[in-house]
């Protein structure tokens, strides 16, 4: 289905982890199942939001996400359910919330950990009878949503801990995806990466920054504790100073630029196991994926090159 292929690209990876998380999210997405994905900051959990509603019968109706941190309860309230004229100080009009927002299609509740026990007793009783009041008025009123939560920690612990409401935690997680860190996706570094700067240029309206092998070293080697948002803004400092050429060392900021002393991410090995990788997957990029050719370029024979596609995982890459 085309709009399958199209929610899953915006997926970016090629590991087994997101090979195994585009395979969970194309068979939950059509489902009217409510949904917890559980990942680190900057891991892309919206993302994956996203492709669960573009997936499904929804599609075409409102994709709303929310923020749960950082309110007060009667605030939170009022931002999710809505608020009557004067229902409170600063409510000079009548307003309707994110559920009525997302009428007929998907609300994305992110943080959802950073619930008061009010709060959380609200969001229980709205998910269980799809009906909700706005603050200040009487009149229930009904929502036909599917909601995707979402959270940075572990809500098993936290229930376990007794701060957060057991029965919550179960209409919550019908069925739940973990998004892997980037440290845990070395593979997918540098795909990520001139996506990136690909798509920073188009925007731009400027020529790609290149990555030098350098470069490329520096990035496998970082352990990106800020997860694909880092990579993503790292590009972009790329994309600004190198555009039309090929990056250095110095270009990259400071927290990712290796230090001199360090040893390869995963040793020596690992380090050029991760650079012929790299080689054979442009060859066989720039040659459509015909061996012969790639091997040429190489300097290797055909049967050769067979062997490393295969030992690296490569087959199909080019094709």
């Amino acid at each position: 289905m085309e709009s399958g292929r199209v929610a899953l690209a915006g997926l970016l990876g090629r590991c087994a982890a997101m090979e195994r998380l585009k395979s969970e999210v194309a068979q939950l997405g059509p489902s009217e199942m409510w949904v917890h994905v559980f990942g680190e900051t900057g891991t892309g959990k919206e993302m994956v939001a996203r492709a669960l509603h573009d997936l499904s019968p929804r599609s075409r109706r409102p994709f709303v996400p929310f923020n749960a941190a950082g309110f007060t309860d009667e605030l939170l309230m009022a931002e999710l359910f809505g608020h009557a004229r004067g229902a409170f100080t600063g409510a000079v009009a009548a307003r309707e919330g994110y559920v009525a927002k997302a009428e007929g299609g998907t609300l994305f509740v992110d943080e959802v950990a950073e619930l008061s026990p009010t709060a959380q007793a609200r969001l229980l009783r709205f998910l269980q009878e799809r009906e909700y009041q706005r603050i200040g008025e009487t009149a229930t009123r009904t929502a036909d949503v599917r909601v995707v939560s979402a959270t940075n920690v572990d809500l098993a612990r936290r229930v376990a801990e007794g701060r957060f409401r057991q029965d919550l935690w179960y209409r919550l997680k019908t069925d739940r995806l973990a998004v892997p860190p980037l440290r845990e996706r070395s593979d997918d570094i540098l795909l990520l990466a001139r996506h990136f700067l690909r798509a920073r240029a188009a925007a731009a309206g400027t020529a790609p920054a290149l990555l030098s092998p350098a470069v490329e070293e520096a990035l496998l080697r970082h352990p990106w504790p800020g997860n694909v948002r880092e990579l993503g803004n790292e590009a972009h400092r790329l994309a600004v100073r190198a555009a039309g050429r090929e990056a250095t060392l110095d270009d990259l900021s400071a927290d990712v630029l290796p230090d001199p002393g360090s040893a390869p991410a995963g040793g020596l090995r690992a380090a050029l196991q991760r650079r012929e990788a790299e080689l054979v997957r442009r060859a066989l990029e720039r040659h459509g994926g015909i061996l012969a050719r790639a091997a040429a370029e190489l300097g290797i024979t055909r049967q050769a090159l067979w062997v490393k596609v295969r030992r690296l995982g490569l087959v199909g890459v080019g094709g």
